[in-house]
């Protein structure tokens, strides 16, 4: 008995073994695809610090993850910063353009209903325009790419409006010819290289 206690004791007391940043990318990949965005999310949470040691396509591929999580939990803020950083890791994805053309439309929507609201205070008025104008100008860029990759006439109506909302239809109308540029090397699905 006194035998089971020690190695009952050495067993439970033994430190885990960590995971290194590669296993935990793929057990958030694995909770992910079982849809436990819950425990994915604490694991992307812990290995968001050392996300640098995986390979380029794995860090694309995880901060769009992370990105779509914040997304879908209502945390544009966060969502827009993990879309940014797949980004700069693969410039050509298509995808994180369009999730930040309409988050940074919705931003611009959110400051609509202000602007309308403070007509009466000109200072407010004025800030809210021009952070509207600003969103507005963040969005079209994103939206043109994902148009070039992959045309939607949803995209292209929101193209339109934003340019038209910008009093820019002269930009607009040139539009095409910056499609036919922004189409080269789309790449419409991120996976790792084996």
């Amino acid at each position: 008995m006194k035998y089971i206690a020690i190695v009952l004791f050495i067993f439970l007391t033994k430190p885990a073994i960590s995971q290194t940043p590669v296993d935990q990318y793929y057990d958030f990949s694995l909770h992910l695809s079982e849809g436990d965005a819950e425990t994915a999310m604490a694991i992307a949470e812990k290995l968001a610090p050392s996300a640098s040691v995986l390979s380029k396509k794995q860090q694309a591929i995880f901060y769009f993850k992370l990105a779509r999580l914040y997304e879908d939990s209502k945390n544009a803020q966060q969502a827009v910063i993990f879309y940014e950083k797949s980004l700069t890791l693969e410039p050509n994805y298509y995808v994180p353009h369009l999730a930040l053309g309409y988050l940074y439309l919705s931003n611009a929507n959110a400051l609509a209903t202000k602007i309308n609201s403070e007509k009466a205070n000109s200072t407010l008025h004025k800030r809210y325009q021009t952070e509207y104008k600003g969103f507005l100008k963040r969005a079209i860029p994103h939206l043109e790419k994902a148009m070039a990759c992959d045309p939607n006439d949803q995209v292209l109506a929101s193209i339109k409006k934003a340019y038209l909302s910008l009093d820019d239809l002269s930009t607009f109308k040139s539009l095409d010819s910056r499609i036919d540029e922004l189409n080269i090397n789309c790449v419409t699905v991120l996976t790792e290289d084996f």
